[in-house]
């Protein structure tokens, strides 16, 4: 159930726009993204980022960057202005690409993975075997894009009961913590080369 970040920002953008198709796509894509992070957590990928410490420090630079475009994006918007894109709709191909390289530039979501894998592990329900790395990945995805038609089908529904300004400013305010976030990234970016 992805609450917060730059993937729940845009689903929430473009559905607010009456653009539910693009704003599942997008979320269809981050799905993906995320089901092939669950995959790899369930193997054990915090090995892995040992192994290269470096991996971790340059995709966290990576997404700081891509937060603050996004983070732009949404300060530039303007509810009263008639969009181009409004007038066509959304490409199902470019939505879902958009949503699967924001996600799969986001590194936080390994370690997210990697603890929820290791509270079911914790759990002794599920035996960790390679092989149920592929249904633990599948039911991820699943679960995200569920979450995501149910989040697009309300916003839909009920966004009508919402000023245009109102809406507007809760997309700047995504805006603005999008940026804020990225200092986070960029922090730990620039630990890494300085440090």
């Amino acid at each position: 159930m992805p609450l917060a970040g730059p993937i729940a920002a845009i689903v929430f953008s473009r559905a607010i726009d009456k653009r539910g198709r693009g704003a599942l796509f997008v979320a269809y894509g981050g799905a993906i993204a995320e089901a092939v992070y669950a995959f790899f957590a369930f193997f054990g990928v915090s090995a892995l980022m040992r192994a290269h410490p470096s991996i971790m420090p340059m995709s966290q630079g990576v997404a700081g960057a891509v937060l603050v475009i996004l983070g732009v994006l949404f300060l530039r918007r303007d509810a009263e202005k008639e969009s181009p894109i409004e007038a066509r709709p959304d490409s199902a191909w470019r939505s879902a690409l958009l949503g699967f390289f924001v996600t799969a530039l986001n590194p936080s979501l390994i370690a997210t993975w990697t603890a929820a894998s290791a509270t079911l592990a914790g759990t002794g329900w599920v035996d960790f075997s390679p092989h149920l790395a592929l249904p633990f990945a599948l039911g991820a995805c699943v679960g995200i894009s569920a979450w995501a038609g149910i989040l697009v089908t309300w916003i839909l529904k009920f966004r009508e009961r919402f000023s245009k300004r109102t809406l507007n400013r809760v997309i700047q305010v995504m805006g603005v913590l999008l940026i804020a976030g990225s200092g986070w990234f960029f922090w730990q970016f620039a630990r890494y080369l300085f440090g």
